[in-house]
């Protein structure tokens, strides 16, 4: 095949042997395989939001994607240990990472919530932080307003009643974006609001066992708006990896300006003297649950919580 032949796409699903690929000019979708010539293992596996090369197809060859474009930007896991690669993407390129709690049922969490945005803080990727069921109480928790006042985005909405979701539109057209959240939140039904054609072009949806459809395969989906939202079943439950405790507490917006300040260089900011960090918690500069998510997260790095 020639070069000139070749054409430029993103991919909105993945599967084993193929992919299916939007064709950056034509808009067409196009159910390609792989080059058994692509070398994955600067890039570790195709992902959902990958931007490659791809030949169309003709009347001898089928459509085949034969490269992968440089990443902007990913979200990953560790990878299985029967795989080559020690990292799994689980979407490329994303530009925001939408995490999604709720005010009740189940009830608001500030440090479940701190664990995603010290996620999104690791990958070097944007954060909005969309409290859902409004319906049940339109007040903003107080821990949310607090995360809005550190530069993350914040909206008020409800997947019920419609509320407050013009206005997260708004947040997300130009952006691709990916959704996660505790399970309940209203992840999905946020997703289907957004996107209704959503679960029915979806091809793997099965009903779990508390009675909730739930995506397995991961999706891209696009509106004529501008919004491009990946859903996948993989970032559920995120958790770090990859993460050196030292390096934890950089993750905190908050944190910083006290950072490199304590008595001691190698302080944990548990009980040494001198502790800048702590200081500022018990002057109130800083709420205690953030040095509660903080130390959660030292518990629990080396588990995979994904």
């Amino acid at each position: 095949m020639n070069a000139p032949n070749l054409r430029r796409g993103i991919l909105v699903e993945v599967q084993r042997r193929t992919a299916q690929v939007i064709d950056d000019v034509s808009s067409e979708e196009l159910r390609c395989a792989y080059s058994p010539e692509i070398d994955l293992k600067e890039f570790s596996n195709f992902a959902v939001g990958d931007r490659v090369e791809f030949y169309p197809g003709d009347s001898a060859q089928e459509p085949l994607i034969t490269g992968i474009l440089p990443r902007t930007g990913k979200i990953s896991r560790p990878g299985p240990g029967e795989r080559f690669a020690r990292e799994l993407i689980l979407a490329a390129n994303v530009d925001l990472l939408v995490i999604v709690a709720s005010t009740q049922r189940p009830d608001f969490n500030p440090r479940q919530l701190d664990r995603y945005i010290a996620v999104a803080e690791n990958f070097k990727i944007q954060a909005i932080i969309c409290v859902n069921k409004s319906d049940l109480q339109p007040e903003i928790p107080e821990a949310a307003r607090y995360l809005g006042s550190l530069g993350y985005e914040l909206v008020m909405c409800s997947a019920l009643t419609g509320a407050g979701i013009a206005s997260l539109q708004d947040k997300l057209r130009g952006r691709l974006s990916v959704f996660s959240g505790p399970s309940g939140a209203g992840k999905s039904s946020l997703i289907q609001m957004l996107i209704p054609e959503a679960g029915t072009i979806a091809g793997e949806v099965r009903r779990d066992g508390k009675g909730r459809h739930t995506t397995t395969t991961s999706r891209l989906y696009s509106t004529p708006d501008g919004m491009r939202i990946i859903d996948t079943p993989g970032l559920r439950e995120l958790g770090l990896w990859n993460v050196k405790p030292d390096e934890v507490a950089g993750l905190w917006r908050d944190f910083r300006p006290y950072l490199g300040t304590c008595r001691f260089n190698d302080c944990r900011h548990q009980s040494e003297p001198g502790c800048a960090l702590l200081a500022a918690v018990e002057t109130g500069k800083i709420p205690e649950f953030r040095l509660q998510s903080y130390y959660r997260i030292l518990e629990t790095l080396g588990e995979e919580s994904l």
